[in-house]
């Protein structure tokens, strides 16, 4: 498979430039959301996430993680408090799979959680900035959400801090998708950009997605998630191991751009292994074709032995014929 099948390489290469240039939208309508209610909510999310959230009142709004009992990650996801509930908000696909995860430890505790993902439509603002504030779009603060008018709709808006970029994520009804995006198009002058561009922006500047970085095949130490770790925190799951790989050291890959020429045969999945003089160097977690410099380029997790800008990567571990190369970085 083709990393530049169905592509449009010259609308790939605009919307590349409008990310280098200032805050851009990317709508993510297939985002997860759960609402849980329960006067155990924030002490049981602090007892299974990364970040401490038990502290959280109404109007805040936190990213955190959430990692298996090896300390890889599950999912990344923002706790929103309100008045009379908390929002969980995760990423596509991921509320089953994360409300099985929380039921798992809901033991005693006072949680009821409803998957409200049909219900409500997500967009993320990246790169945010001056032409966030004034009269077009008033931020709240870092770190809060507010309620207010869009256009004329109405929305959540949350500011937050995120290891994968974000800046601010913006949520309203469903039904009201359309015209928030346009809104935000259109009259507050963010532009809209798709897939391949948000990806070429994450290599850019080796930040993490879910499913490709932070995944259950790394931790959040070696994909370059560790501003969404507290490790002042109490216990939570994963903890344990978290803080051994920090204590001791023990991290043993990091983030790297690879790239390569885009006429190779085979296209790895995210997960890939990449070998280095007959050994294991880590592996693939995002790769896609490059219009600007018409090569592959990627992110990995790469070894540290095998780490440094100009080291061949391979498929095989015998070496084939179009290796990957470290790019300079990070």
């Amino acid at each position: 498979m083709s990393a530049q099948a169905n592509i449009d390489h010259t609308q790939v290469i605009s919307e590349a430039k409008a990310t280098a240039s200032g805050a851009f939208l990317c709508m993510e309508a297939d985002r997860g959301a759960v609402r849980i209610t329960g006067s155990d909510t924030l002490d049981l999310l602090n007892r299974l996430t990364t970040m401490k959230v038990d502290t959280l009142s109404a109007g805040e709004v936190r990213e955190t993680l959430l990692t298996n009992e090896k300390g890889r990650v599950i999912d990344a996801a923002l706790v929103a408090v309100r008045e009379d509930d908390v929002l969980l908000l995760l990423s596509p696909g991921r509320a089953g799979e994360v409300i099985a995860w929380l039921e798992k430890y809901t033991i005693m505790e006072d949680c009821v959680y409803e998957d409200i993902s049909a219900s409500v439509a997500q967009c993320s603002v990246y790169n945010t900035g001056e032409i966030l504030s004034g009269d077009t779009l008033s931020m709240p603060s870092e770190g809060r959400s507010a309620v207010m008018p869009l256009g004329e709709t109405t929305v959540r808006v949350l500011h937050h801090a995120s290891v994968t970029g974000a800046g601010l994520r913006v949520l309203c009804a469903s039904d009201d998708v359309s015209a928030v995006r346009e809104y935000l198009s259109d009259h507050v002058g963010i532009p809209l950009v798709g897939a391949a561009a948000f990806a070429l922006w994450r290599i850019d500047r080796l930040l993490p997605a879910v499913g490709h970085e932070l995944s259950g095949l790394a931790n959040p130490l070696e994909a370059g998630a560790a501003a969404a770790v507290d490790f002042e925190k109490g216990c939570y799951i994963g903890q344990e191991v978290i803080a051994r790989l920090d204590s001791y050291d023990k991290v043993q890959r990091l983030p790297r751009r690879i790239r390569r020429s885009p006429d190779a045969q085979e296209f790895p999945e995210p997960g890939s292994v990449l070998y280095a003089e007959g050994k294991n160097a880590g592996f693939v977690t995002t790769l896609i074709y490059d219009p600007r410099e018409g090569a592959e380029r990627g992110i990995a997790l790469v070894r540290h032995a095998f780490a440094a800008a100009g080291t061949r990567l391979s498929l095989q571990p015998d070496g084939d014929a179009q290796p990957f190369a470290v790019e300079q970085g990070p």
